[in-house]
């Protein structure tokens, strides 16, 4: 008995059937104003149901987009419309945070994360991918990439997080512990304010992440990883800092990113910071398109 209490204490799940109930009922609505043609998808893996959304049409690689931690694929709803114009796009429930993916087994380490990505490649038939991924969602698509490049058709990584290419600063982690220590809505939006400024979630966004408060994340914390695991990435990869963000120093971390991997397509955007996705999408989802077209034509 204290055994399986352990191993489900490593599972992500909700704290009860009521918690889980208000928080897919909330996804579920803001799932109805996904703004193109899409459709939902299971994908069984060793470990668990992994939820993946698809939208769009087009010849090459799909794109695969890992969400901010500990977000869902919905993050994404913003941005989908341009995205999915002309290339398929599958968007990502991650195993271990909150959504609609159903975790049955430990994801133990790095190397489950990236046998679980895996699994799901396989799941829906890609033999590659062009993977990208926001802030967390970045060092998940790096760790990928710095074990399975050959899977990869790119990887584009947008402002990513602290951990990416960096040792976090204390400060910032004393931000992240303040914030989770009987997080409201008041607390949280301050952090959102500091962290991201001037992005402003719809009524319906805070109802799903005032709900996923009480889900238990079961997803590994990124960590930093060494230089030689990082000079493994051989895919084409794409690195967009905002210069302003607070998540890194961009220019070290830049500076770090280039030394380990020289062929990257380092660019630091002067003027925003880890709100650079929502301040400038004008910007920055044009960017990615075309580095993903580049890259289509090299390695489909």
């Amino acid at each position: 008995m204290i055994t399986g209490r352990h191993t489900m204490a490593k599972i992500g799940r909700f704290k009860n059937e009521q918690a889980k109930s208000d928080y897919l009922r909330a996804y579920d609505e803001l799932a109805a104003q996904w703004p193109v043609p899409a459709t939902d998808l299971d994908i069984e893996t060793s470990f668990g149901t992994t939820r993946l959304r698809k939208s769009g049409n087009g010849e090459g690689a799909p794109i695969v987009l890992l969400p901010g931690m500990p977000g869902m694929g919905l993050f994404w709803m913003p941005f989908i419309e341009e995205m999915a114009r002309e290339h398929v796009v599958f968007t990502v429930d991650p195993m271990g945070w909150a959504g609609r993916s159903e975790q049955t087994a430990l994801l133990k380490g790095q190397d489950d994360i990236v046998r679980w990505l895996v699994e799901v490649f396989d799941g829906i038939g890609a033999e590659r991918v062009h993977l990208a991924g926001y802030s967390g969602g970045s060092w998940l698509s790096l760790l990928f990439a710095s074990q399975r490049s050959d899977r990869l058709a790119s990887i584009t990584m947008l402002e990513p997080d602290a951990a990416s290419f960096l040792k976090p600063k204390w400060g910032l982690l004393f931000k992240f512990l303040l914030g989770g220590i009987r997080p409201t809505r008041e607390k949280m939006e301050k952090f959102l304010e500091w962290m991201t400024p001037g992005v402003k979630l719809s009524e319906e966004m805070w109802t799903l992440t005032l709900a996923a408060l009480k889900f238990r994340i079961a997803m590994p914390w990124s960590r930093l990883l060494p230089d030689e695991q990082l000079a493994r990435v051989t895919a084409p990869m794409l690195v967009l800092f905002g210069e302003t963000t607070i998540a890194n120093d961009a220019h070290a971390a830049a500076a770090r990113a280039r030394e380990c991997i020289p062929a990257a397509d380092i660019e630091i955007i002067p003027g925003v910071g880890h709100e650079m996705l929502w301040a400038i999408p004008e910007t920055v989802i044009p960017r990615f398109l075309g580095f993903v077209e580049q890259h289509d034509q090299v390695r489909a």
